[in-house]
């Protein structure tokens, strides 16, 4: 592999498990390749701000489902995330932010993804996420799609990409 990092920007999806909530398909070895591959700097993790309107409600709604209390999980993985320099934040830039409003006036009403989308595409990056329905939109809207990846497509990408 070539000495140059993948610069990946993350979906909500991927930051639900710093809160311990589970996400279907995203299995504790997955997480530990991921976590490895950045480790190895054969990536760089991003994630957007506006990442936090999906991850609080999902907490929020998972805390009450699961009737636990959540303050100090929150505390600590929002700190984690925020201050460890395991992940960069980046903002979307006027670009990204037109770009996301074409791709809702086309009638992708998920103005978050939207927004995600279009911050990973100005910016040359991977969206890691496993959105199908953001994949198949993009594809019949004629928007570039090849790098939408899920997690398991990344990491067989590091792997078939490694000496």
């Amino acid at each position: 592999m070539n000495s140059t990092r993948l610069k990946v920007l993350l979906d909500s999806t991927y930051i639900l498990p710093s809160f311990g909530i589970e996400v279907e398909g995203l299995t504790d070895n997955h997480i530990a390749k991921l976590r490895e591959a950045k480790i190895k700097g054969k990536i760089e993790f991003y994630c957007s701000p506006v990442i936090w309107i999906e991850v609080l409600g999902k907490i929020w709604r998972e805390s009450k489902h699961r009737k636990i209390e959540v303050e100090e999980i929150v505390e600590r993985a929002v700190e984690a995330l925020i201050k460890s320099e395991f992940y960069n934040w980046i903002k979307p830039s006027a670009e990204a932010i037109k770009l996301a409003f074409k791709l809702r006036k086309k009638g992708h009403k998920d103005n978050i993804d939207n927004i995600l989308y279009a911050t990973a595409a100005t910016n040359k990056m991977i969206f890691l996420t496993m959105d199908e329905d953001l994949k198949n939109f993009l594809i019949k809207n004629n928007y570039e799609a090849k790098h939408l990846l899920n997690h398991i497509e990344l990491l067989k990408q590091l792997e078939e990409n490694s000496i």
